[in-house]
């Protein structure tokens, strides 16, 4: 594998892993404590959206993966 290939996988990764953190530790929690109907409608959609990225990026990971 060479350099550049590795290295935009691990600054995928980090993307990915900063994205996932800032979501679940920062955002969702504040629309949580602020407890209106819009903001809960959100932090629900937005990890839907999240789940459905993830589920996503797994199922072409497979994929490239075959030969």
């Amino acid at each position: 594998m060479s350099a550049k290939k590795l290295f935009e996988i691990m600054v995928g990764l980090l993307a990915y892993l900063l994205i996932t953190l800032l979501w679940f530790f920062y955002a969702v929690p504040s629309m949580w404590e602020s407890g209106t109907e819009a903001a809960l409608i959100g932090a629900f959609a937005g990890s839907m959206l999240w789940l459905a990225g993830t589920a996503s990026s797994i199922v072409y990971i497979i994929q490239r993966a075959r030969p």
